[in-house]
């Protein structure tokens, strides 16, 4: 018997299927939705809100949003499962990180471990779970972003509306597995070659949208910087990406 309160909504792109069958026979205890990006890539924020409303209108509590390249043993996923319907209403996940004070830019944890609570300001998307509470007060993830940067953004949201961002550690946990030649959602394809364009585009969308005006100043006075940095590396993307924000560009790159 599936247990009906947790749901996972897994957005793939190109799918690996011996990776896909791994995860999915990792989380079989659990309901499953599979959002495929291949034919019509519209991000991976737009592909989990589309996964996401399927499994919250079917009566889930919780919806665990992932990517197809990670791995994780059944028992972690079990007792993160437990712990997450113990929470209170909120967003929780195994990887967290923070934001740089100044600019807001996103900081990962570099190594497996908590984050301590005082600095735990985002989850990453590689897998996020979120309350139903959540996505009725946020409407989920901020599609225009396509990919990058959505994660804190939900998060934030999340936060300013009083609901709590949690981490809760998975046994064998791991994102980004080397076996996965397709990666999805945020890396895969065409896209990986356009990182850098995503992350500068849309840091600065980001922070135009959530960040305090001491942040928006700093990042406002200091483009011109930022933009002969990226000339300085040759690191055309990211200037489009600057380019873009400024005209209103967003989506998928174009």
């Amino acid at each position: 018997m599936k247990n009906k309160n947790v749901c996972f909504v897994i957005v793939t792109y190109k799918s690996n299927k011996e990776m896909l069958h791994r995860l999915m026979a990792a989380i079989r205890e659990y309901r499953a939705i599979v959002v495929d990006n291949t034919e019509n890539n519209i991000g991976y924020g737009g592909a989990a809100n589309q996964g996401m409303k399927q499994a919250f209108d079917a009566g889930a509590e919780w919806v665990i949003v992932c990517n197809q390249d990670v791995r994780m043993s059944k028992a972690g996923i079990a007792h993160f499962c437990a712990m997450a319907q113990k929470c209170a209403p909120g967003i929780v996940g195994p990887e967290a990180g923070t934001l740089d004070p100044k600019r807001w830019t996103t900081v990962l944890a570099s190594r497996p471990g908590l984050v301590p609570d005082d600095m735990l300001l985002y989850i990453s998307g590689s897998l996020i779970a979120l309350h139903k509470d959540v996505w009725l007060s946020t409407g989920g993830f901020f599609e225009p972003y396509f990919m990058y940067y959505e994660d804190a953004d939900l998060c934030e949201r999340a936060r300013q509306r009083g609901f709590s961002v949690r981490q809760i550690p998975i046994e064998g946990f791991r994102h980004g597995v080397p076996d996965s030649s397709n990666s999805v959602g945020r890396q895969s394809g065409d896209d990986r070659l356009s990182k850098e364009y995503y992350l500068a585009r849309n840091h600065l969308l980001f922070v135009r949208r959530l960040a305090p005006l001491s942040v928006k100043i700093h990042e406002l006075l200091r483009l011109p910087k930022s933009i002969a940095e990226h000339q300085a590396t040759g690191n055309t993307d990211a200037i489009r990406g600057i380019s873009d924000f400024a005209v209103g560009r967003f989506g998928k790159q174009r």
